[in-house]
This record gives C-alpha cells, sequence and structure tokens, in this order.
C-alpha cells in the first residue's frame, strides 16, 4: 500500500514527466486560436477541400497527426470544448437560485428531453432511460451482470 509520501512523489514525478514532455502548450491558449464557428455549407459546396481545410482546423490535435479513433472519446471540435468548459464554469459557481437546479446528472426525470426522443423514436416516455454514458454502462455494468451470470433476455435493450 502506498503511503502519503511515496503519493506525493509519484505525483510529484508525473508532474514533471509531463512538463518535460511539454504537453503540446496550454489547452486554453490553442483553443483560442482555433476558428470561433464550424466552416459554413456554402464553402463545401463550392470548395470541398477548403472546407475540410477549414475544419481540421477546429481540432486541437497537432497539424502534423491524423486521429483516427472516431468512437466515444474521439476529439471534439472547438465550439463543443468551449461549451464544455464554459458549461463547467457556470457550474462551478454554484449560483443556481434553487439548489435543486445543481446538475445531479442522471437522477433527474428529464422530460423535457424524453418526450421529445420519445416521439421521434415512437415509444412513450416510459420507455425512454437516459442513462450516464452507455459505453461506460456496456463496459462496467454489463460486464459485471455476465460476470454475476445474469443472462441477457428478450425484451427492453439499449440503443
Amino acid at each position: 500500500m502506498i503511503d502519503r509520501r511515496g503519493f506525493l512523489s509519484s505525483f510529484a514525478g508525473a508532474a514533471s514527466v509531463a512538463t518535460t514532455l511539454s504537453l503540446r502548450g496550454d489547452l486554453f491558449a490553442q483553443l483560442a486560436q482555433a476558428p470561433a464557428h464550424l466552416p459554413e455549407r456554402p464553402l463545401y459546396d463550392s470548395n470541398e477541400e477548403a472546407y475540410w481545410t477549414e475544419m481540421r482546423k477546429q481540432f486541437l490535435i497537432p497539424v502534423d497527426e491524423v486521429y483516427l479513433n472516431n468512437g466515444t472519446v474521439g476529439s471534439s471540435p472547438a465550439p463543443v470544448l468551449r461549451a464544455i468548459f464554459d458549461g463547467y464554469n457556470e457550474t462551478e459557481k454554484m449560483a443556481q437560485s434553487d439548489p435543486e437546479d445543481y446538475p445531479i446528472w442522471g437522477y433527474a426525470a428529464w422530460n423535457e428531453f424524453r418526450d421529445p426522443l420519445a416521439a421521434f423514436v415512437g415509444c412513450t416516455r416510459d420507455e425512454i432511460a437516459l442513462v450516464r454514458n452507455q459505453a461506460l454502462r456496456d463496459c462496467v455494468e454489463e460486464s459485471d451482470a455476465a460476470e454475476a451470470g445474469a443472462e441477457c433476455g428478450s425484451g427492453p435493450e439499449p440503443v
């Protein structure tokens, strides 16, 4: 078992390695240099190569690298990163007038989202469950159920 001194030493070592590797500079400085908006559709219609060149500028991936993992942990474009950081900044202020407005993700009814989704999918709100992260749920909860010997029968299934 690691003691406090060992933990702090390993943390300091990791920090020095990260500094030594110079992890691509300051994230917020990179984000500030990214274009404020996604390229417009007319650019795509008139010059597809120019459109994709502009789209590539939205990502903080180094220009000499190609990132091919477009799954759950893929890179996000600058407008998405800005929205996430802005959301965290607002949430961390805890300035909501009602304490129940503080985001307790996953525990609200979320009917304002479930109703239109149910209408779109063609079911009722009670048949829609909004889970925190499908990939995480698949990896953790279903593998736990499989290890416990639970069998998946017919009926509702995650989509």
